[in-house]
Formats: C-alpha cells, sequence, structure tokens
C-alpha cells in the first residue's frame, strides 16, 4: 500500500499538487490506512441496530490473537467506540449484547506499519436468519440449509485465527458447494478475496452477492475497492456511490467515494464526502483530515490544507514523520500568506 505521507512529502519541495491515491488491496471492512508507529495504532468504528439508529453503552471488547480480553470500552451516545495506542498485530473486536434482543458480533482486524488505523462499523440483528440490508427499515431474509449454516459459521471462526485461514476459506468454498446462493457466504468470501488481492474472484463472488441481495451495501463497498484496482475507476466509484446511498452513516465507505471522486478531478463533491466521513466518525478519521489536506492542496486553499494536518496531528499526535508534517503546515501557512512563491 501506498504511503499517504509519501504523497505529500514531494510537497515540501515542490508542492505540485497530489492526485494519487493509495491503493487498498489488503484491508479489514475497507479503511485507508495512515503510516504511525507501533503503540501509535487506533481502532474505531461504530455500532447501530437494523435501522442504522446508534446504539449506545454497548461493551466493546478488544481480543488480542490468543483470545484474551485486553481492553474494553462502551459505546457512546454516536455508537462509536474507540481502541488507541496499539501495537502491530492481529486483534478481535468483539460486541458484547448480554441483556439485550441484539445478537453480538466478532470482527478479525490486522495492524500493521502501513495500515495503523482501523475503522470497523457493526450492524447488529436480533435473529440469527434474518440478514439486515443497509437500506434503513429494510431486512433481508434467506432460508439456509443447515449442512451450510455450519461451514460458513466454521469458516468464519476460523478465519479470526490466522494459521487457519486457509481452512476458514475452504469452508466457506465447501459452504457454497452446499448452497451456491448462501448470501453471506458470498459476500464474506469475496471480501476475503480482496484483502488477498484476488480482485477477478472477489468480483465474481461479490457479483453473486448482490445479485442475491440487491442492497448490500458492504458487497458494493468491497466490490468497488476490487474494481479499482483492477483500474476500472467509472464502475468503482458507481458502486460506492450505490453503497453510500444504501448505508449513508458508513464513514469507512463515504470515506473511499470521497477518495474517488477526489482522485477522478470531481473536487466539489469530493470536499461534500469527505467532510461527512470525518463527521460520521466524530471527527476521529485520521485519514479523512489527510485527503481533505490533499484535495485543499489541488485548490490551492493553503490555509484549509494546513488545518486539515493539524486535525490529522491532533487525532494522530505519535504519527510517523510527525515533524516533517509540521514542516508542511509552515509551508502551507506560508503560501496562505502569499510569503511563499506558488
Amino acid at each position: 500500500m501506498i504511503s499517504l505521507l509519501g504523497s505529500l512529502l514531494p510537497l515540501l519541495g515542490a508542492f505540485c499538487s497530489v492526485t494519487s491515491l493509495p491503493a487498498a488491496g489488503q484491508l479489514a471492512a475497507f479503511p485507508v490506512s495512515v503510516v504511525a508507529q507501533q503503540a501509535a495504532n487506533s481502532i474505531s468504528g461504530h455500532v447501530s441496530d437494523e435501522r442504522r439508529v446508534p446504539i449506545p453503552d454497548l461493551q466493546v471488547e478488544l481480543l488480542n490473537d490468543v483470545d484474551s480480553v485486553i481492553q474494553r470500552t462502551k459505546t457512546d451516545s454516536s455508537g462509536l467506540f474507540v481502541f488507541r495506542r496499539l501495537s502491530n498485530g492481529i486483534f478481535q473486536i468483539r460486541v458484547q449484547t448480554y441483556g439485550t434482543s441484539f445478537l453480538g458480533q466478532t470482527s478479525r482486524v490486522q495492524l500493521e506499519p502501513t495500515r495503523a488505523f482501523e475503522q470497523v462499523d457493526f450492524v447488529l440483528a436480533t435473529n440469527k436468519t434474518t440478514l439486515l440490508s443497509p437500506a434503513a427499515g429494510s431486512v433481508f431474509v434467506q432460508e439456509v440449509p443447515i449442512e451450510a449454516r455450519k461451514e460458513y459459521e466454521r469458516g468464519a471462526a476460523l478465519l479470526q485465527q490466522p494459521p487457519q485461514r486457509k481452512e476458514g476459506l475452504e469452508a466457506l468454498k465447501k459452504a457454497l458447494v452446499l448452497f451456491p446462493l448462501y448470501f453471506e457466504a458470498l459476500e464474506l468470501l469475496g471480501t476475503e478475496y480482496v484483502k488477498e488481492q484476488e480482485f477477478e474472484s472477489a468480483i465474481s463472488l461479490l457479483n453473486k452477492a448482490l445479485e442475491v441481495n440487491t442492497r448490500s451495501s458492504q458487497s458494493l463497498y468491497a466490490l468497488s475497492v476490487a474494481q479499482y484496482n483492477l483500474k476500472q475507476v467509472s464502475p468503482a466509484l458507481e458502486s460506492v456511490k450505490r453503497a453510500v446511498t444504501l448505508n449513508p452513516k458508513s464513514a469507512s465507505a463515504t470515506l473511499w467515494l470521497g477518495m474517488l471522486l477526489r482522485q477522478t478531478g470531481e473536487l466539489t463533491e469530493a470536499e461534500t464526502y469527505l467532510k461527512q466521513a470525518d463527521r460520521l466518525a466524530g471527527s476521529k478519521l485520521a485519514d479523512a483530515h489527510w485527503q481533505l489536506a490533499l484535495l485543499f492542496n489541488q485548490l490551492k486553499r493553503y490555509g484549509e490544507a494546513a488545518d486539515e494536518l493539524e486535525l490529522f496531528l491532533k487525532v494522530e499526535p505519535d504519527a510517523k514523520d510527525t515533524e516533517l508534517i509540521r514542516k508542511l503546515i509552515q509551508r502551507f501557512r506560508q503560501q496562505s500568506a502569499g510569503k511563499v512563491k506558488q
């Protein structure tokens, strides 16, 4: 993955218009990564119900790769949770729902030197046989054969344990042999293929998932990432636009839409969606500030670019190359005041 910082550092010398977009082939829940030092990583997300209403005061647990709980927190009034100052490694995020009518969920996250910030959103269902469509108030229901369900659940569990990842993928494939129209298995396997950078296979599976459930925002989001990485820019843009229309509260999909719009030169729309992603994440999405800084540089709005980089450092105070970013902020301020030749 291309370093986001690397896309701005050339500005220290030339202050050119940066339009490069970091590849997003390896991701969990498809957030964009920020370069940061070990122990400066973070994982955040929102928890909502089937109508996309935030769920406050739910306990969220952070587990390490041997299933030991290492942090706990609760969702705030907007359904937001945040775990900060994490080392690189593999984690699980588990939403506990004891005493409620919701079903708990767990998601696997891997933090690396080039993937130091992750956004993981949860939509909690109340019935194991019911799958929520991202459209508010709309529910997708599918009858699944018991044996296929068992293979899917086994595969999903194995995927949370890296040494057994291959076995987990095989279990998902077996579930699809038993029930070829199994939406959950199609979506999950397609998503995993995106992470593996097997984009053509991912597109095939995700398109099948969308034939079964046309209103899956997550499948559309994953499809967009795969399409972009195969240089199918227009289809990628169309897919993520549909994803955001279906689930306008997804900070990750909204951020990705803003990035693609910036990449394709639709700067006014890009600004709108990047700012919306920041609002959805409670101003805690460092990547939104970084992308806005790139956008404002393209627009020669240097004062605002400096403001966004300062907000980025506020969210990621321990980010790598902090001093270089501060120098860039200073140069943007000088440009804004007309003290540097543009």
